[in-house]
């Protein structure tokens, strides 16, 4: 019994050791606010809002462009950018850019960091955001599904 724990066990660490240098673990880690704005202001990636032009139009983090997760042409938008720079990803709550985030890795990208709670933990934090002039906050209130 105790030889079969171990196997297990050993199986175990092998696998986490694999997933780990293949990049696959670590897939879904979400960068904290601090983190995500430090790296903003350092301009050390390339700030990506995934969701849709409408919520982007209505409010947004300074500087970010806008391509949609959602839209028909995703994956040829983010394509064209470098998949050897830092991508910066971020969208309502952190649903929709985990899922972009993901989608990127399997593309090929070798750093994609997700805003960890999305625009909404930003505002909650205090950090500032670029509005549309006919911005009300409890307009878009409930936002976009399945984010």
């Amino acid at each position: 019994m105790k030889k079969l724990i171990y196997g297990f066990l050993i199986a175990d660490v092998l696998i986490f050791a694999f997933l780990s240098m293949t990049g696959a673990i670590g897939a879904n880690i979400d960068a904290k606010v601090p983190e995500f704005k430090k790296a903003i202001d350092n301009k050390t990636g390339i700030l990506v809002d995934v969701r849709t032009p409408e919520e982007y139009e209505w409010e947004r983090i300074a500087g970010a462009t806008n391509i949609d997760w959602k839209g028909d042409d995703f994956e040829k938008r983010i394509q064209q950018l470098d998949k050897d720079k830092t991508i910066l990803i971020y969208c309502r709550s952190g649903a929709r850019a985990s899922r972009a985030r993901r989608r990127m890795k399997q593309l090929g990208f070798k750093n994609v960091i997700n805003l960890g709670g999305g625009i909404l933990r930003w505002k909650k934090e205090g950090m500032p955001t670029k509005k549309s002039p006919n911005y009300r906050e409890d307009a878009h209130a409930g936002g976009e599904e399945g984010c």
